[in-house]
């Protein structure tokens, strides 16, 4: 499955190029703006204080737009993941449908920045056995917190539910496929270390976004033979997910792709 899932999200960004990189460089102008905006603040401030006073609801400001940009992509991504077309001003028409949870979205993911430039600090300095535990402690909750938040976009886009059902799942999805979200956050981490390369035009945002939307919709195959198969345990059911079986439709859809058809289309 992982190796499908890898040849699918390859061919769905390949295929979805242009569409890719319009919304990367999007996503791109709203960070130059932060960061413009944020420069400024320090220019204009006299005291830390004033500066944190501006510069974090600035800072929350343009997470919010980023948050409402990517929940729209991640719409359109789920329809491109499921061999539907999109258009770019779908995109655009609804970009705060879902404003409120990307809101709460914001001051989460706000929360967790907090808990990481405070908090642990907060802890080690204590100098002591007890600041060390707990500073170790809050350390892995927030790894759990941010592998879990890498299925928000996805489950957000495909199962449409609100805000905290939404953060629910996230956790139970991570919970119920710990060694596969460990792989796609590594994964992850190469498409991030990949995009500088490639002056962050892909994959970049949007080609996160879309390999989340394949990670989940591959995964939610599991889900569905489960519930076709309730005389199984979980633990069983685990064992014998025929994958091969599950997959085989989008392997047809898909369809075998060589290296040349990607770059001469018109040959094949």
């Amino acid at each position: 499955m992982i190796g499908f899932f890898i040849k699918k999200n390859f061919c769905d960004g390949w295929d979805n190029l242009l569409w890719i990189i319009v919304f990367n460089l999007v996503s791109a102008a709203i960070i130059v703006v932060a960061y413009i905006g944020l420069s400024f603040i320090a220019q204009i401030a006299d005291t830390t204080s004033i500066f944190m006073l501006l510069g974090i609801p600035f800072a929350l400001v343009m997470l919010f737009l980023l948050n409402c940009l990517f929940t729209s992509i991640s719409r359109e991504c789920a329809r491109i993941v499921n061999f539907s077309s999109v258009e770019y001003k779908s995109v655009f028409s609804h970009l705060f449908d879902d404003w409120k949870d990307s809101a709460y979205l914001t001051l989460f993911t706000g929360i967790i920045v907090l808990i990481a430039v405070v908090v642990i600090p907060f802890y080690l300095n204590m100098g002591n056995l007890i600041g060390i535990l707990l500073s170790a402690l809050v350390f892995w909750f927030l790894v759990i917190g941010v592998l879990s938040l890498q299925w928000y976009f996805p489950l957000k886009s495909q199962l449409n539910g609100g805000f905290k059902k939404t953060l629910k799942k996230c956790f139970i999805i991570f919970f119920d496929n710990t060694g596969f979200s460990l792989f796609f956050f590594v994964y992850n981490l190469f498409l991030a270390a990949l995009s500088p390369f490639l002056a962050f035009l892909m994959p970049s945002f949007s080609g996160l976004i879309m390999a989340q939307n394949n990670a989940l919709r591959l995964r939610m195959y599991k889900y569905d033979w489960m519930e076709e198969h309730p005389e199984l345990t979980q633990k069983e059911a685990r064992k014998q997910i025929p994958w091969d079986e599950l997959i085989a439709d989008d392997k047809e859809t898909l369809g075998p792709r060589s290296f040349r058809s990607f770059i001469f289309p018109w040959k094949d």
